[in-house]
């Protein structure tokens, strides 16, 4: 089996059908299954996807374990020797798996892949980053790199600062589209993505992981996968969302700078990240 994909399903139903629907009608030319964990989903009985689809693998969670959890569970059922991780409200526009799968077999020191992400309506997503770090926090409030050519000065800032329209090697990317090699979990501190986080900045931290075993991050364009975004979020819970991820991807800044440089950090990032949340609220009103 050369690919197992993982899907996380919590209470997305119709989102995650549509999915697997996308992944049987635009994935040929590899050998692969799907690996569907429910994690103690109320909406549906989780078997009706087994009805539907019968070829998948189905692992039925008692307990919510988030999208760490549910994600290494998946790998536990997964035969593949390679892996995408794949977020239940996306669909494939293309045949984005063999893609991406490609160039992992092409370029050995490459240890994780991604694909371009678009809205329904065909907006781009920035799913390719640099880690926030005290220069990349200072160059966007004091944007010199504004004097660089388009191209350094993509590659220097990534985010929204990059048009996402060529093939870039990256800090750390999304986890709504995550291919690797599933031999490098075992070489993973707990042999297992870290759960350090329920969810929200897991995907930062386990980049970050796969970079610290010496791997590549590369985001390929021309492999393309509409991402509804939020699909599993309700609106009433951006707010306290936002405020989690705030606040996990400053606790993953504290493993980037295990020193004193973590104040200095926090104290850029918080003023920024409440800033902007307290211009929204105001906008809102």
């Amino acid at each position: 089996m050369q690919l197992s994909i993982i899907i996380i399903n919590y209470n997305t139903f119709t989102l995650t059908c549509n999915c697997i629907r996308s992944i049987h009608e635009k994935l040929i030319g590899l050998s692969y299954e799907i690996v569907l964990v429910d994690n103690a989903s109320v909406e549906r009985d989780p078997n009706e996807f087994k009805t539907l689809f019968p070829d998948i693998v189905l692992v039925a969670s008692d307990t919510n374990t988030g999208f760490t959890g549910g994600n290494n569970l998946g790998i536990k059922h997964a035969s593949g020797e390679h892996v995408l991780l794949l977020n239940s409200d996306t669909e494939l526009i293309n045949n984005a798996p063999k893609i991406t799968y490609d160039y992992l077999i092409e370029h050995p020191d490459t240890g994780m892949t991604t694909c371009q992400l678009l809205y329904p309506d065909g907006r781009k997503q920035y799913n390719a980053r640099r880690f926030r770090t005290i220069g990349w926090e200072l160059l966007e409030v004091f944007p010199f790199y504004k004097l660089l050519p388009k191209e350094k000065r993509e590659s220097l800032m990534l985010h929204h600062y990059f048009d996402h329209e060529r093939e870039m090697d990256c800090d750390w990317v999304w986890g709504t589209y995550m291919m690797f090699p599933k031999r490098i979990i075992d070489q993973l501190p707990n042999k297992e993505l870290s759960n350090i986080f329920f969810m929200y900045s897991e995907d930062t931290l386990w980049c970050w992981e796969f970079r610290q075993l010496g791997y590549k991050i590369h985001f390929l364009p021309q492999a393309k996968v509409m991402h509804i975004h939020k699909g599993s979020s309700s609106k009433e819970k951006h707010l306290q969302v936002r405020k989690m991820g705030i606040k996990n991807h400053a606790a993953f800044m504290h493993k980037f700078y295990p020193d004193w440089r973590w104040y200095v950090f926090a104290a850029i990032y918080y003023t920024k990240q409440y800033a902007a949340l307290t211009a929204t609220r105001l906008l809102n009103k």
